[in-house]
């Protein structure tokens, strides 16, 4: 199994990541509606896309591990989120939001753990306090 994020956005998004440098790619992957429908019911925006990082996978990351072993993949899965958000920078306006949704492949229509959903202020983004973790959703405003 692999972690898969979605983006939820009321404003389409270009399926390219010309604007996202090669941390980040944003497109409908394997989109069907088997997997949209339960996604929609985690999100209140109107299109779902699925984000991929520069290794083709999802991204998740915990802000309180400190182990070694570690290292490496949170430091990249921070830099994709990083990019994501400087990215959504120019879509939304002052207000805004969008949502990431993150879980294992498959399992979409499980429940989510709102005690780890977040707000993230775009204008002001603290990653050491950030985390991505299975099953939870962002909120990130602008």
């Amino acid at each position: 199994m692999s972690i898969v994020n979605y983006l939820g956005c009321n404003f389409t998004l270009p399926y390219s990541n010309d604007n996202l440098g090669e941390k980040v790619d944003i497109d409908e992957g394997f989109f069907n509606d088997e997997i949209r429908n339960p996604v929609n019911k985690h999100c209140l925006t109107k299109n779902i896309y699925e984000v991929f990082t520069d290794l083709g996978v999802g991204m998740s990351f915990n802000a309180n591990n400190q182990d070694p072993y570690y290292n490496k993949s949170n430091k990249e899965a921070k830099e994709s989120f990083l990019a994501i958000c400087d990215f959504l920078k120019g879509y939304l306006n002052e207000g805004d939001y969008c949502e990431l949704y993150t879980c294992w492949f498959g399992e979409e229509e499980e429940e989510r753990n709102y005690d780890f959903d977040q707000t993230i202020d775009l204008n002001n983004i603290e990653i050491n306090n950030i985390s991505i973790f299975e099953i939870i959703l962002l909120i990130l405003r602008r």
